[in-house]
């Protein structure tokens, strides 16, 4: 299960660890919107001096932080507190590239599956207890036991050697790819080689767990852990702890003095507030009560005529067309996919429906992906989707005769997307392309977030607006949804090539090969096979007060501010 995202909560509660478009992230991750300045080389400055306490800020999380048990967690917004309070294997740096955290160093097998890890010994929990390589198997043992139900243990058991069978209660623990050789050396081994793999050391649910705690703190009345769900339950080794937390209102984290690297932490106090109404959220900004908020495309408009700098990041998120390839005849024709893609014109539609700065897509995975030899995975990609629309009346006709039809035949499609505002402004939009450019009907068939998923998994729809956010820096993470037998192929394609492609890709162990391969995947799913229709790439817009700098924001990592974010005085 990964991220499919609804609508007008991508930028709320997408799970993802989960992420610039045309310009790559800055050391601070900021970047003024329509702009590729960042914020450590502009001059200009926030008209608002920010909140008044001298040793801490504020920033508008605006959602609860449901659950910081890394073994079953799956939001972003407890992936901001679990960065700042738990230290893993690796962590990502500003420029969301996997460094050692906790380990000392490590080695790889030729083969390219076994990771040995060397764990530094000055790392310790609040209760005392170092933190050693045992905290990690006990962890990532919880998320891959069926009982558990995390949301994300397949990105264990899937990848971990035997991971799948101990799940499925084939093999017991000892039998995992993973163990703890002594108490500060881990040795893991993957199905495959993985070349993402340091990744996924960074990902939240490869974190460790403190078993004196996690037992100590026992089990709600449900039977799920009680483990980090309040403070007296809480465990922590990182540059943070939870010192406040009133729910649905604030957390606030304090600098762990006791912390490996605390030398290297500014920040004394940083509070995350929870606020729900947009126009409240910009009010109390202006009004020094908070440091940095999202804003939308409307506050957008209000804060640069009062030339205020606003900054925006790319959030690795895709937003698309996604077809039933078995649902309805026409569909079932690659020309009648891409012309109905082509239809619409994506630079018209980011710069005058969305404006916000959203970029328009030139393939599925986004640019904002890494690649081979810390490069980017689209650097030698070329552009998947011409976006025709002169050419997009033409092209339906064509493969329409290819089906012995003609636009006649073709009657009302239906067009499935969120309930909300947005999505329906938006699908009227694509509607009135639709008519305009190639001269039929979609019904429109607005449905909550669940609905929606629940029609696409049982084929109840002929289009549907989609969008996904990755699990991993890696482009694997939004190819291999397409296979068949994944869970997320809700538009049913086979093709044989693409699975050998992907499978092959698995095994590569040379990075440019690898994303040669992958590269020659997705040629095949956009530009010959258009199984969907890539529109956009989205962003995140926010303002911050003068007081606040250096803060690491990307679509990996929310919030970080452990990069070298201080207070400005």
């Amino acid at each position: 299960m990964k991220k499919l995202l609804a609508l007008l909560l991508a930028g709320l509660m997408a799970v993802s660890v989960a992420g610039c478009a045309s310009t790559p992230a800055t050391s601070s991750g900021d970047t003024t919107t329509n702009s590729t300045t960042s914020e450590s080389e502009t001059a200009q400055k926030s008209n608002y001096a920010g909140t008044s306490d001298p040793d801490m800020v504020t920033v508008d999380m605006r959602a609860e932080p449901p659950d910081l048990n890394p073994t079953t967690t799956s939001d972003v917004a407890s992936a901001d507190i679990l960065r700042m309070t738990t230290a893993g294997l690796f962590k990502l740096d500003a420029n969301d590239q996997p460094v050692p955290d906790l380990a000392e160093s490590y080695t790889v097998s030729d083969d390219g599956k076994t990771y040995t890890i060397k764990l530094r010994k000055d790392a310790k929990w609040n209760n005392g207890d170092p933190v050693t390589a045992k905290d990690f198997i006990y962890s990532w043992t919880i998320s891959m036991t069926k009982e558990t139900a995390s949301v994300y243990g397949f990105i264990l058991y899937n990848n971990i050697e035997n991971g799948d069978k101990f799940y499925a209660g084939e093999c017991d623990a000892s039998e995992l790819g993973c163990k703890a050789v002594d108490d500060y050396t881990l040795e893991v081994t993957f199905n495959t080689p993985l070349t993402y793999a340091l990744n996924l050391f960074a990902f939240q649910s490869y974190l460790p767990v403190n078993q004196k705690i996690y037992e100590a703190a026992g089990a709600n009345s449900d039977g799920t852990s009680m483990y980090n769900k309040d403070i007296d339950t809480m465990a922590y080794n990182g540059p943070y702890y939870v010192s406040e937390w009133v729910h649905d209102d604030h957390i606030t984290l304090t600098k762990n003095e006791d912390f490996y690297d605390a030398d290297s932490i500014s920040i004394p106090k940083v509070n995350y507030v929870m606020m729900t109404d947009a126009n409240a959220r910009l009010s109390a900004f202006q009004a020094g009560q908070v440091d940095c908020i999202n804003v939308n495309n409307e506050q957008i408009k209000q804060l640069q005529a009062l030339n205020e700098p606003v900054y925006s990041y790319t959030d690795n998120s895709n937003w698309y067309f996604q077809y039933n390839l078995e649902g309805n005849k026409i569909l079932s024709n690659a020309k009648v996919r891409m012309a109905l893609g082509n239809a619409v014109d994506p630079q018209s539609y980011v710069d005058n429906v969305l404006a916000d700065g959203s970029v328009v897509a030139n393939g599925l995975v986004p640019t904002s992906i890494n690649g081979a030899n810390d490069g980017k995975y689209v650097d030698g990609r070329e552009d998947l989707l011409t976006h025709d629309v002169e050419g997009a009346k033409a092209l339906f006709e064509e493969g329409l005769k290819e089906l012995g039809m003609s636009v006649e035949d073709v009657g009302t499609l239906t067009y499935v997307c969120d309930d909300q505002t947005r999505a329906r402004t938006e699908a009227e939009y694509f509607q009135n392309q639709w008519k305009t450019v190639l001269g039929i009907d979609v019904e429109i068939s607005p449905m909550s977030f669940k609905a929606r998923l629940d029609a696409m998994e049982n084929g109840n729809f002929d289009i549907a607006f989609a969008g996904w956010a990755p699990d991993y820096n890696d482009a694997m993470t939004f190819l291999d949804m397409f296979m068949v037998g994944n869970g997320n192929n809700y538009g049913k394609y086979n093709n044989p090539k693409y699975d050998e492609l992907l499978n092959q890709a698995s095994e590569e162990v040379d990075a440019a090969k690898r994303q040669e391969i992958l590269q020659q995947a997705e040629t095949i799913l956009i530009k010959d096979d258009c199984v969907v229709y890539p529109l956009y790439f989205s962003v995140v817009n926010y303002v911050k007060s003068n007081k606040l700098s250096g803060m690491t924001r990307t679509g990996f990592q929310e919030f970080d501010f452990c990069d070298g974010a201080e207070i400005v005085k």
